[in-house]
């Protein structure tokens, strides 16, 4: 059972080092038709995790509409920071993360993800 904290998870925060770059990942998520309650219940529990490991989601956008002449746009898309590559490598390995692959698999028929770094500022 997942808890409601880092802290109540067991997590250290441990020192984050100035000096490493921050990582950002894009998630495409696509949704199995009429399981968006499983999936937001499933992605609550996944946010907890991210904590765990100095992650978090900064933004979910919902996608709406029809593509012309393409493919069905995803769900959601998820912009995710972590404080450094080895703290997302520990999130991908969590096995609490693991243990919710059912769960995912049940809610989510397909993701893309898209591995970055913090980009210019575009602001005038």
């Amino acid at each position: 059972m997942l808890c409601r904290s880092a802290l109540a998870l067991g997590c250290s925060q441990k020192g984050r080092h100035a000096t490493v770059a921050p990582m950002y990942v894009v998630v495409r998520l696509w949704i199995r038709e009429g399981r968006e309650a499983e999936f937001e219940a499933y992605e609550r529990k996944v946010a907890r995790i991210l904590a765990c490991h100095g992650g978090a989601i900064e933004r979910a956008v919902r996608c709406g509409g029809t593509l012309l002449n393409g493919p069905a746009p995803p769900f959601e898309v998820h912009l995710l920071h972590f404080p450094s590559n080895e703290e997302y490598e520990e999130f991908r390995r969590d096995p609490q993360r693991e243990a919710l692959s059912a769960e995912r698999a049940g809610a989510i028929s397909h993701t893309d993800v898209f591995l970055g770094e913090e980009g210019p500022t575009y602001a005038a």
